[in-house]
């Protein structure tokens, strides 16, 4: 009962409309930065297309234009996601109105350079602080 409720506790600190604490920045900065870098790796493959890494790059400029502002960024990462060659794009950013701005204006600029309507899957499942998880032990 109290690790669960733990878990509901630590989900709604990261869903918070507000900016996160200090101590969550830091990994959300890497993990963005990872996300960036996979989505790299993944292009230089031969994997990517046009839409998908334009639409990372404007995620990527949203983010450095809101720091050259002086502004912390609503998004930190994006990087292409599900099976091959697809257009499928998953983008880390802040839940609740900041980070909904955030991804409004990626929609509308991809919109205006493309001509393309991006259609965007919002939320998360509550994952393994609800279902749970394995833990994988490895033997020597």
């Amino acid at each position: 009962q109290q690790q669960q409720q733990q878990q509901q506790q630590q989900h709604r600190l990261i869903h918070a409309d507000a900016q996160p604490p200090a101590a969550l920045l830091g990994p959300l900065e890497a993990l963005g930065e990872l996300m960036f870098q996979s989505h790299a790796s993944y292009s230089a493959c031969g994997l990517g297309s046009d839409g998908t890494n334009r639409l990372v790059n404007i995620v990527r400029e949203h983010m450095l234009d809101a720091r050259r502002a002086g502004r912390a960024p609503a998004l930190y990462g994006a990087k292409i996601t599900g099976g091959g060659c697809g257009g499928t794009v998953c983008v880390l950013g802040l839940a609740g109105s900041a980070g909904q701005a955030a991804v409004d204006a990626v929609v509308k600029q991809y919109q205006a350079e493309t001509g393309y309507t991006a259609f965007v899957f919002a939320g998360s499942s509550v994952g393994a602080a609800r279902f749970g998880h394995l833990r994988l032990i490895r033997r020597m």
